[in-house]
């Protein structure tokens, strides 16, 4: 090749560079107005203004930020999308679509239009509240407000409504108002008299509480308040506040498994990414807080053109108008669609749990009732009752030795190991097992008698030596068989544990419901309802989780037809010779029962729990009560209490 030749090839190549990179330059610089609207719209779309296309950056972030800042806090998701442009005189106009999506995935959309100038070869970008929302001026920003929707019900049988929304009054205390009335201790005195609070407790809060800093001190139901109001309403430095929240159809109704709801603390609005405001109910515990997605539904949500300082006090809403008179009404320019919470429906029976309610209201101690009904397995009430206070849930929850009511699942397990109603057990004082003494409540002897004696008179030391009759596993098995396995209620709920233990001194302890092992009430009553059904029982408190209560794959009864059979025989026969024969005469169908003492601690003589659980027709149930001694003395009379009422 020539050095002619080279150089002219040497000059082509340069020619197709410099054409090559002024293509490159024509479709990526915004030599174009088409490049400047999509390099402007890829910024809007993904909320941060980047590129060098705007006219002024610095200002076009600030204006951009301070318009669809909060907005971009509540709302899902946004999405810009270049419709196309158009010349207008010596610019062009590029149409912008929005599209936002709230939390429930609901559009809003709207479009508005992105000015464009050219400045030398360059095409840039203008920023204005118009761009953002065609109906923006300066000064005004884009807000989301919600409001609570209402709160579901929480219902039972026959679709009675448990638990709604009803009126309530907030009584509070404000310090500098109390302060300047001069007669604080007057005021606190009397609010201690008519509401039954802690007086030492309030004054405490009271004094440590800033001067204009809301001290709250009991909210009531407002057929409450109105018995106290004469009292209260004008005692200097009290405030009132009305307002509804979810209530049950009546005072302590089936209390600690309902629950409670209230206003959302600090925490929860912090933690919840913009879903909960000050003034949303949350579920606190119970059905209300394991529940608390459907029961709380995001309730109304509406977008408003406000002034930007009435937006950062967060009440776009009830913006006033501004110093020089000119309007600053808020504007409303989107409503998403209204959604209130769904109402769950639960097994529980207005009638039952009255009479649970009222039956455990008269033990003495922390008492706790469940009855269900063994047809079907539905929990037809749960009671919890404590005369020092609060009751937690005990019933569902609690964990305790059951003591002689497990005697139905071991004395199950012996039946099906051949024992028979009829054959005779040694019933001494005491018994021994491999140094480890057992005896009988009251040093108690019946000798040599049928089992079915035995376990009417509820004899420790027959069933200790019985333990050698059946394995620590047949006995988990029994009361596996029993329905005490763990079940899903939705809400926490506790079972029993019974571990297969063949330890001889800790199998003999399991025999008479001491040991290792540990139930809660729900799990006796079950126990008690599989029997009575003479099949497995599985709990069910809510509606909605039926499926859980399914027994999938099981095409027969997991319990022994004949030794059920005669269960149910002897837990009558405990009722009419027995430990529970105060229950013989209740009205209605036969019960029957089991009565049971637990100890626990390690005081001597060993504190002791109170239990029963038995049925009567298509009822069963479990009662205990904490540290009330022998089953006889303190549950059989909840328990009777309870069949009368149902009766």
């Amino acid at each position: 090749m020539t050095k002619k030749s080279t150089m002219w090839l040497a000059i082509t190549l340069v020619v197709v560079l410099l054409a090559a990179a002024g293509v490159f330059a024509f479709f990526t610089l915004p030599l174009r107005a088409e490049t400047a609207a999509e390099d402007a719209a890829a910024d809007l779309n993904n909320g941060s203004i980047e590129s060098d296309v705007w006219s002024d950056q610095t200002t076009a972030t600030k204006l951009h930020d301070l318009i669809l800042g909060t907005l971009d806090q509540s709302m899902k998701n946004r999405s810009v999308e270049l419709k196309g442009t158009k010349k207008h005189g010596d610019d062009v106009v590029a149409t912008l679509t929005w599209t936002w999506t709230n939390q429930e995935g609901e559009p809003w959309e709207y479009s508005s239009e992105l000015p464009l100038h050219k400045k030398g070869l360059l095409w840039s970008a203008e920023l204005t509240p118009t761009v953002l929302h065609p109906e923006l001026e300066d000064g005004r920003v884009l807000v989301s407000q919600t409001t609570p929707g209402q709160r579901g019900a929480i219902l039972g049988e026959d679709d009675e409504e448990l638990m709604a929304e009803g009126p309530v009054v907030d009584i509070g205390i404000h310090p500098a108002k109390l302060e300047k009335a001069g007669d604080g201790d007057d005021t606190l005195s009397t609010l201690k008299d008519e509401l039954d609070i802690d007086l030492t407790s309030l004054k405490e809060r009271v004094d440590k509480a800033e001067p204009d800093q809301l001290v709250p001190v009991i909210t009531l139901r407002e057929s409450d308040y109105k018995l106290v109001r004469d009292s209260i309403h004008s005692l200097p430095g009290t405030v009132f506040n009305r307002h509804t929240q979810p209530l049950s159809r009546k005072k302590g109704f089936a209390g600690p498994t309902l629950g409670t709801a209230g206003a959302a603390s600090a925490e929860e609005v912090e933690a919840s990414d913009g879903k909960l405001t000050g003034e949303s109910v949350v579920g606190k515990s119970g059905l209300q807080k394991a529940y608390d997605k459907q029961l709380s539904g995001p309730g109304s949500e509406a977008i408003y053109i406000s002034d930007a300082e009435a937006a950062e006090g967060g009440d776009a809403k009830d913006a006033e108008a501004g110093d020089d008179g000119k309007s600053a009404d808020p504007v409303l320019v989107h409503e998403f669609p209204d959604h209130d919470g769904e109402n769950i429906t639960t097994t529980l029976n207005v009638d039952v749990q009255e009479a649970a309610d009222k039956a455990a209201a008269t033990g003495k101690k922390p008492t706790a009732l469940v009855a269900i009904r063994p047809s079907d397995g539905h929990i037809l009430a749960v009671a919890n009752q404590d005369p020092e206070g609060a009751a937690w849930d005990r019933a569902l929850t609690g964990q305790y030795a059951p003591g002689s009511v497990f005697k139905v699942a071991s004395g199950l397990a012996l039946l099906e190991a051949g024992v028979t109603a009829k054959t005779t057990l040694d019933c001494p004082k005491t018994t021994t097992v491999d140094g480890k003494s057992f005896k009988n409540a009251e040093d108690h002897v019946l000798g040599e008698v049928a089992f079915e004696d035995d376990f009417a008179e509820s004899c420790n030391t027959a069933f200790v030596d019985a333990a050698q009759k059946v394995s620590g596993s047949e006995v988990t098995d029994a009361a596996s068989s029993l329905g005490m396995d763990d079940v899903d209620l939705g809400l926490g709920a506790k079972m029993a544990t019974v571990p297969s233990d063949d330890d001889a001194v800790t199998q003999a302890a399991q025999m008479i419901g001491q040991g290792k092992v540990v139930s809660s009430p729900l799990a006796v009553a079950v126990m008690a309802a599989s029997v009575a059904e003479g099949d497995t029982v599985k709990p069910l408190l809510v509606t909605s989780d039926k499926s859980k209560n399914e027994d999938k794959g099981k095409d027969k009864s997991t319990i022994d037809a004949d030794a059920v059979t005669t269960m149910q025989k002897l837990m009558r026969r405990a009722v009419t010779d027995g430990t529970a024969s105060a229950l013989q005469d209740v009205p209605g169908e036969p019960v029957h029962g089991k009565t049971g003492t637990a100890e626990y601690g390690d005081k001597t003589p060993p504190r002791t729990h109170s239990w029963f659980a038995g049925y009567q027709g298509d009822v069963a149930v479990a009662v205990l009560v904490e540290d009330g001694g022998f089953g006889a003395e303190a549950a059989v009379p909840v328990a009777k209490k309870f069949f009368e009422s149902l009766n």
